[in-house]
């Protein structure tokens, strides 16, 4: 079970001293003067009100939070690792990327949150917080404990629940295409209307669970718990080590660039491309930070970017044939009718991104005599949007496009080897 939230040191805040902290996170998130992170670990908030605040990357660690009022609450890539959630009311909360690893949040309300890729799982699976913190030593709350909460109309795509403890949970009409449900204990859950689609069910407790109208295979359900013989067949079986986990526990740190610079870069590299090389310099954005960066249009072909940053970056309508982006970060970024014909992007993160109307085709050079294939080998594409997106003869070998709306796009001559495309 989930820590219960004792530690032998507890600060207790009052409403005021809590909400002056809160207005010094907008202002350190925002980079304005006075600002400072929140950093609560193990404080006592109970029954406090923190509906509507921005805590994006707050660090919470072992916070008892029973009872609290978070509705509205932005925790994007907050640190709640074996928080005490019992009872709080979390509906329509945004829980991004949150670290809640071991969180005990039994009986708590999170009707309509946005838990896309939240980690739940046993809080022993790793000792770092995702920014790569140390926890604190001795501290180790075992399985998120979600016995009895409220997790309908929810979005949790590819949330992370392995070996968690989840029992009589409602999740009524609720989206886990995607989610890693290994082991996790779901006895008696409501899935009615619940997206499925894609989601590790292996050795997941199903017993007594409600599907009716939910979407998922029976190929998926192969390997799940449903009777009592089975239940026993497991228990016989010894457990496997626990996963690690598939994305780096500490993000490299990624250098920002000013716009400004951008622009230089720009110039010089259609200089190079429009004298062969002879003139100016190819454009190198090797492990760069770009976030949010607006290149649509931009001319980036046989541009190099391993590694790149660019989640939510505006590059629609952008060249960048045969460029070299493999292992790139483009999550939510804007592609839609960008020219991708030839290029790399190998392990690149395209989760959620917008490729309607890209192209992704072959590019032919040398005078025809020869043809490049677009390369997306083991990109992670769940959830992007690939409406008329041409990917005639792309490599997407063992890549994942879970969830990826694909109507009317071209998969001609594409090489599908172990790629998981779930549902359209």
């Amino acid at each position: 079970m989930a820590n219960d939230g004792s530690h032998k040191s507890r600060i207790r805040l009052s409403q005021e001293q809590l909400d002056r902290v809160c207005e010094r996170h907008v202002r350190f998130t925002e980079g304005r003067p006075n600002g400072a992170r929140a950093n609560l670990p193990f404080f006592d908030l109970t029954g406090l009100d923190l509906s509507g605040r921005n805590l994006t990357g707050a660090h919470l660690s072992g916070a008892i939070l029973r009872d609290a009022r978070m509705r509205g609450t932005i925790l994007d890539h907050a640190d709640l690792y074996g928080a005490d959630l019992r009872g709080a009311d979390l509906s329509e909360a945004r829980l991004y990327r949150t670290d809640m690893r071991g969180a005990n949040v039994r009986g708590a309300i999170l009707d309509g949150a946005v838990m896309v890729e939240v980690d739940l799982r046993d809080g022993s699976v790793a000792n770092r917080s995702a920014s790569g913190e140390l926890k604190v030593v001795g501290f180790e709350p075992g399985p998120a404990d979600m016995a009895s909460a409220k997790l309908t109309n929810a979005d949790m795509a590819r949330a992370k629940l392995s070996g968690s403890f989840a029992r009589a949970a409602d999740f009524t009409n609720s989206r886990l295409s995607g989610a890693r449900l290994q082991r996790t204990d779901l006895r008696d859950c409501n899935f009615s209307g619940a997206d499925l689609q894609g989601a590790d069910l292996n050795g997941a407790d199903l017993r007594g669970a409600k599907l009716d109208g939910a979407k998922v295979s029976e190929l998926d359900l192969v390997t799940s718990i449903r009777t009592d013989e089975e239940a026993a067949v497991a228990a016989q079986t010894p457990q496997p080590i626990p996963e690690a986990d598939e994305d780096p526990v500490a993000e490299p740190s990624h250098p920002a660039i000013p716009a400004a610079d951008i622009e230089v870069l720009l110039h010089q590299h259609l200089l190079w491309l429009g004298t062969s090389g002879q003139k100016g310099r190819q454009l190198d954005l090797t492990g760069l930070n770009l976030d949010g960066a607006d290149l649509s249009g931009k001319v980036l072909t046989l541009a190099k970017g391993s590694g790149v940053r660019l989640r939510h970056a505006r590059l629609n309508g952008a060249q960048l044939q045969a460029a070299q982006f493999d292992g790139a970060d483009l999550r939510s970024a804007d592609l839609r009718g960008a020219d991708l014909r030839g290029a790399k992007l190998d392990r690149a993160i395209l989760i959620d991104g917008c490729l309607d109307g890209a192209n992704l085709g072959m590019l032919l050079i040398s005078a025809g005599a020869k043809v490049m294939r677009a390369s997306l080998v083991r990109a992670r594409m769940a959830g992007a949007s690939l409406s008329a997106t041409n990917m005639k003869g792309c490599d997407l070998t063992l890549a994942d496009l879970t969830g990826c709306d694909r109507s009317s796009a071209i998969f001609d001559e594409a090489i599908l080897d172990g790629a998981r495309l779930g549902s359209a």
